[in-house]
């Protein structure tokens, strides 16, 4: 069994920007969204955690360095934590109104060269299945990454996936095994039903 806390990264120029981008070294985090990192990390705190893993992306890697830090642990990248490649829609902006994808036609997302759902979901489990056993990781990406996650155990098309919320810094905590079990979605903390379900992980001072 492993226990897989995905996080999505904190607030970026990007979300206040409202710009979709899947770019590598653009739109860092804000200093809020440093301070909801250093959130998160205190709330890791009382978990054990043998490794941390985050996208390259920018604003991933900085909220995992942040965590990384606090917590002691070197994050490592994995490309597979990626971002959506987002096609047409790479750094256009986008009203919050209205769905961010744009174009919905007979019940299917049609935006050039937008990463199909089911290679966003083949690439996460992949990432999912490469994990040892016995092990507690954190795994920093990005919203549709992290939706495709909770999709895949669901059975959720991407459109029937859309309403999931995952804000900044929350902690998705998914325990897998030969039947996955979604313990928290979206989550700013760790709460008291949550830790106990995860209590043979908890740090006692």
């Amino acid at each position: 069994m492993t226990i897989i806390i995905f996080i999505r990264h904190g607030q970026s120029t990007s979300n206040v920007g409202k710009i979709l981008s899947h770019d590598v070294n653009n739109f860092p985090l804000t200093d809020e969204g440093r301070e909801q990192a250093k959130k998160t990390a205190q709330e890791l705190k009382r978990v054990r955690i043998d490794a941390i893993f985050t996208s390259p992306i920018l604003r991933a890697y900085q909220t995992a360095s942040i965590i990384g830090d606090e917590l002691g642990i070197i994050p490592v990248i994995d490309e597979r934590l990626r971002e959506r490649w987002l096609g047409e829609l790479n750094n256009k902006r986008f009203d919050p109104n209205d769905h961010w994808k744009l174009k919905i036609i007979r019940g299917q997302l049609e935006v050039k060269n937008l990463e199909p759902w089911d290679s966003l979901k083949r690439r996460m489990v992949e990432f999912v299945t490469s994990l040892k056993n016995e092990e507690v990781v954190v795994a920093v990406s990005h919203y549709d990454p992290i939706r495709a996650v909770i999709g895949h155990i669901l059975d959720l098309d991407d459109i029937s996936a859309h309403g999931i919320s995952i804000p900044n810094a929350s902690m998705t905590v998914i325990e897998f095994s030969s039947s996955p079990k979604i313990l928290s979605i979206g989550s700013p903390v760790l709460s008291p039903s949550l830790l106990s379900k995860l209590d043979r992980y908890i740090i006692r001072a």
